[in-house]
């Protein structure tokens, strides 16, 4: 068993304390919505009543938060930052998606002060998170990940150690460069099929069978296809990843077309839909019939 404190109850951090509780580890939260608190007490969690409450003799404590200002924020610049009450020995991971270059900063201040700090952003959504099978990429010093993969592996099957403090965050960047494309490409496929009048079941079922297939075809193309857009990951968070990838290839001197594309029809859709609704729904970009 170990200690833990968790920062951050929203839709992916609820089910993955839950899995950590489940796995006997001791793990005591924190979040502004106190109820969201109350839920994970009733589970077998810790509460906390501040982010100094959290860091307590925890060996661990975990960050799952929406963007680069909320993680520096917790981590170093608010009143209650986390800087402030960690002591050397203490391995803060940052599971949130979040600038390669702020997790570069706040590696640096913690190691300043004897604290490990490592970014291990996630991948798999609210369904990967609930069933403990989330993509975890891992940054930071290989010595501190390997202390921390037992508590990781309560949470994700696939566990990679990617590199450096940032390697985690720009890993993920990657993958949302893909989630976008594929996403829009599929939507472009599907779009062409139901204005030719194809039965999109089976137009989906040719595609899964053939070089097209992705893991988005599997899961997804059907939610598109039925036009349900409840959010399992919400619009305005791809958007904020895909500005995130943007900036960090601007800093590597590369053009990518299709990501600038993905920005567009993202910031339209938002503009549209409000940013709540799940990422598939660029397909009302690609064609409004759905």
């Amino acid at each position: 068993m170990k200690k833990i404190g968790f920062i951050g109850l929203g839709v992916m951090g609820k089910p993955m304390v839950m899995n950590m509780v489940k796995a006997g580890h001791q793990v005591t939260v924190y979040d502004q919505i106190s109820a969201l608190v109350d839920e994970l007490v009733k589970e077998g969690a810790h509460p906390a009543a501040s982010p100094q409450e959290v860091v307590g003799d925890n060996e661990i404590v975990i960050t799952m938060l929406p963007n680069s200002p909320h993680v520096k924020d917790v981590c170093l610049l608010s009143e209650q930052a986390l800087i402030q009450y960690v002591t050397p020995g203490t391995i803060v991971i940052d599971m949130s998606s979040i600038s390669p270059e702020v997790t570069k900063e706040i590696n640096q201040a913690f190691l300043e002060k004897g604290v490990s700090y490592i970014d291990a952003p996630v991948s798999g959504g609210y369904v990967g998170a609930v069933a403990g099978s989330l993509s975890i990429m891992v940054g930071g010093e290989e010595k501190d990940f390997e202390q921390v993969k037992d508590v990781l592996a309560c949470m994700g099957k696939r566990i990679t150690y990617m590199g450096p403090s940032g390697a985690g965050q720009t890993t993920k960047l990657c993958n949302q460069i893909m989630v976008s494309g594929t996403t829009l490409t599929m939507s472009e496929a599907l779009a062409l099929g139901k204005k030719s009048g194809l039965d999109l079941y089976k137009l989906r079922d040719v595609l899964v069978s053939g070089g097209a297939n992705c893991w988005h075809l599997e899961h997804k193309a059907p939610l598109m296809i039925e036009g349900n857009f409840e959010p399992s990951f919400k619009s305005a968070l791809l958007l904020k990843d895909i500005k995130l990838a943007i900036e960090k290839a601007k800093a590597e001197g590369l053009e990518l077309p299709v990501l600038f594309k993905s920005k567009e029809l993202y910031e339209k859709l938002i503009d549209e839909e409000g940013g709540n609704i799940d990422y598939i729904a660029i397909i009302k970009q690609i064609y409004n019939e759905f």
